[in-house]
């Protein structure tokens, strides 16, 4: 089921504002994907969208094709252990004892149209209950690590079933993420144990922001 969402997203032909989807330049909805590893702890990440793709991955996307397997190799050979972002966040999830399998995915899949915009809210409300919903429903886990204030916002809201933590953005908070990640690293104790508590007194799912613990 996932994998039929993955290539149903990368040929969305939705016009939403405040996004850049423009298949013939090689610019394609993306940022769901799904990383195996030997772990049993899963959990799902989720971004605000994805970045200005490069020429290479353009030009990548143009010679091969528009296709899940072409976005999917990609992402695996490149984007996955290269990019600060990925790296950063894998890094310090694993540390808290997240060792399972990872879904990538953003609130929104396109790339923004300007340079540091945040999504339209109707844009937001689209993708999220196009796309992220069915993903949340699909993987079945109870943890997701919402990285950036917009993306924490929205997922401690849209799933209360769900425990949401928090993470400065990994490569955009100056220098936020490194000193939280180098304080997890310094008394890892005390920060798996807060979120070894999913749940608060009333039994309601938590949602918290790790580096206001």
């Amino acid at each position: 089921m996932l994998r039929e969402l993955e290539k149903e997203l990368i040929k969305c032909t939705q016009k939403c504002d405040g996004i850049n989807n423009n298949p013939k330049l090689g610019i394609i909805p993306r940022c769901l994907v799904l990383e195996k590893r030997k772990g049993k702890n899963n959990c799902i990440v989720v971004g605000l969208n994805p970045g200005k793709c490069g020429r290479r991955e353009r030009e990548y996307f143009l010679n091969t094709g528009i296709k899940h397997s072409s976005f999917s190799k990609y992402f695996f050979e490149s984007n996955l252990n290269n990019k600060p972002y990925f790296k950063r966040t894998r890094d310090l999830i694993t540390v808290l004892g997240f060792d399972g399998d990872i879904l990538w995915t953003d609130l929104v899949k396109c790339e923004g149209l300007d340079k540091n915009g945040i999504p339209p809210i109707q844009t937001l409300r689209v993708c999220i209950n196009r796309f992220l919903r069915k993903e949340v429903d699909i993987f079945k886990c109870s943890t997701i690590f919402a990285l950036g204030n917009v993306a924490f916002d929205f997922c401690a809201l849209s799933f209360p079933n769900h425990f949401i933590v928090g993470l400065p953005h990994p490569s955009g908070s100056y220098g936020v993420f490194i000193r939280l990640k180098n304080k997890v690293q310094l008394d890892t104790k005390y920060f798996t144990n807060n979120i070894s508590r999913k749940k608060d007194a009333s039994n309601n799912f938590r949602a918290i922001h790790l580096s206001k613990v």
